[in-house]
C-alpha cells in the first residue's frame, strides 16, 4: 500500500499531466486567419464574406492588404487572379467565374435556349439579330453616361437596339468574371430587354416605369435560376435594391395569378408600377389580350414599314430603356451618339445632343447645324 506522501506525489503528477495536455491541445487549437491560415493573436479583425455572407476572421496582415477580391469582397492573397481591368478574385471565386469570353458568348447562347424552353408558352426570345460579346468592367462602365448612372448603380450588363440597314439589332454586353451563375442570370435579363423591344410597342415602354421595365427582365432570371435551383443567385436577385421593390411585387403577381398575366401587364398594362398592395393590378389591361406580338413601326421588315418621311421627324422616345432612345425616320439614336437617317432617298448624318420626354435635339453633320425636333410636330 503506498505512503500518503507517495499518493500525494501521485495525484500532483496526472495533475501536471493534465494539464499539460490540456495546455498542448488548446495550442494546437489556436484560431487562425479564415484567409491565410496564420496563428490569430490579440488583434483580430472580422470582415463578411459577400457569397456565403458568413463573418470571417482576419489576421492583421490579411485585413491591410491591398487586393480584395471583387465578388467576395475579402482579401485575395495565395493564387489569386489579376484581370486586365484592374479586378482581382481571390482563388476560390476564380474558380466560378466565367473568365473565358468565348465561354461567355457560349453559355449566353445556351442561356437563350433553355428561356425559350422554360417560356416556350408565353414568349419567343430575340436571337439571330443579337450580337453578344462579353467586355472588362472598365469597358462596360464606359456605358454610364450622364444620366444612365442612377438606372444602373451595379451595371453588370446592358442592350442596346440599333437600326441596321432598316433592320433591328441587339448589341448585348456582359461583364466578364462573372459567377457561372451571376453571368447566366445577367445574360436572361439582358435578353428579356431585347423581348421587350421586340415585342412592346414604343407607346408602352414610355409608360411602363423603369422600376417594372427592370423588375420584369429579373422576374425572368430570377424563374431561369429558380429551374436550375440556384438558390444564392435568386437571393442576390432579391437582395438588389435597384428595381425599389417591384421585383418582389412582380413575384407575387405571378404566383397569385400566373406568368401569362404579367407578361400581358408588360404588354398591355395601364399603369407603370404594379402596386405591392394590389397585385391583381397586374389583370388591368387596355386591350385584349393577344398572342399576336405588337411590333412597333420600327421594327418591322423594310417592305412593311411606312414611307419614310421627306425631312427629320421624330417618331417617338423612350426614357425607360437602360438609355433614352430617339426614333428620327427609320433610325433609333442615343445621346451622343451620330447616325445615317433615311430622309427620302437620301440620307443625313446626325448627332443626337439631347432627349426630353417629347423632343431631341440633333446636330447635321455636313451642314453643321443644330435642330430641336419634337414629336408633335408632324405636318
Amino acid at each position: 500500500m503506498p505512503s500518503p506522501r507517495s499518493s500525494t506525489l501521485f495525484l500532483r503528477l496526472a495533475v501536471w499531466l493534465v494539464c499539460g495536455t490540456v495546455a498542448t491541445s488548446l495550442h494546437a487549437e489556436a484560431e487562425r486567419c479564415d484567409v491565410c491560415g496564420a496563428e490569430l493573436t490579440d488583434v483580430v479583425y472580422t470582415a463578411t464574406d459577400q457569397v456565403t455572407h458568413q463573418k470571417v476572421k482576419l489576421c492583421p496582415t490579411c485585413a491591410r492588404w491591398p487586393d480584395v477580391c471583387f465578388i467576395c469582397g475579402l482579401p485575395a492573397r495565395k493564387d489569386s487572379v489579376k484581370l486586365s481591368d484592374g479586378r482581382v478574385l481571390c482563388a476560390r471565386d476564380a474558380r466560378s467565374a466565367v473568365l473565358n469570353d468565348q465561354d461567355g458568348v457560349r453559355i449566353c447562347s445556351e442561356v437563350r435556349d433553355r428561356l425559350d424552353r422554360l417560356f416556350s408558352r408565353f414568349m419567343e426570345f430575340p436571337d439571330t439579330n443579337v450580337d453578344v460579346a462579353v467586355i472588362d468592367r472598365v469597358s462596360l462602365l464606359a456605358f454610364k453616361v450622364p444620366g444612365n448612372d442612377v438606372e444602373c448603380p451595379n451595371l453588370l450588363g446592358y442592350l442596346r437596339p440599333q437600326i441596321d440597314r432598316g433592320q433591328v439589332r441587339y448589341s448585348m454586353r456582359i461583364m466578364s468574371a462573372l459567377p457561372r451563375a451571376e453571368f447566366e442570370s445577367t445574360c436572361a435579363h439582358e435578353f428579356t430587354h431585347a423581348w421587350v423591344y421586340a415585342n412592346v410597342s414604343p407607346e408602352r415602354i414610355k409608360t411602363l416605369g423603369h422600376d417594372s421595365h427592370e423588375a420584369f427582365c429579373e422576374l425572368v432570371a430570377y424563374l431561369l435560376m429558380d429551374s436550375e435551383n440556384e438558390s444564392a443567385e435568386k437571393e442576390r436577385i432579391l437582395a438588389n435594391a435597384y428595381t425599389r421593390g417591384q421585383i418582389q411585387v412582380f413575384l407575387d403577381a405571378e404566383k397569385r395569378y400566373g406568368f401569362n398575366d404579367v407578361v400581358d401587364w408588360v404588354k398591355y398594362g395601364v399603369d407603370a408600377e404594379l402596386k405591392a398592395d394590389d397585385p391583381g393590378g397586374v389583370r388591368d389591361v387596355a386591350e385584349p389580350r393577344s398572342k399576336t406580338p405588337v411590333r412597333a413601326n420600327w421594327m418591322l421588315p423594310a417592305s412593311a414599314r411606312p414611307k419614310v418621311p421627306d425631312r427629320l421627324v421624330l417618331r417617338g422616345v423612350s426614357l425607360e430603356a437602360q438609355e433614352p432612345l430617339a426614333f428620327i425616320n427609320d433610325s433609333a439614336v442615343t445621346v451622343g451618339e451620330t447616325a445615317v437617317v433615311q430622309v427620302g432617298t437620301s440620307n443625313l448624318t446626325v448627332r443626337c445632343l439631347a432627349i426630353t420626354a417629347d423632343s431631341v435635339r440633333i446636330r447635321i453633320a455636313d451642314a453643321g447645324q443644330e435642330r430641336e425636333l419634337f414629336l408633335n410636330d408632324r405636318k
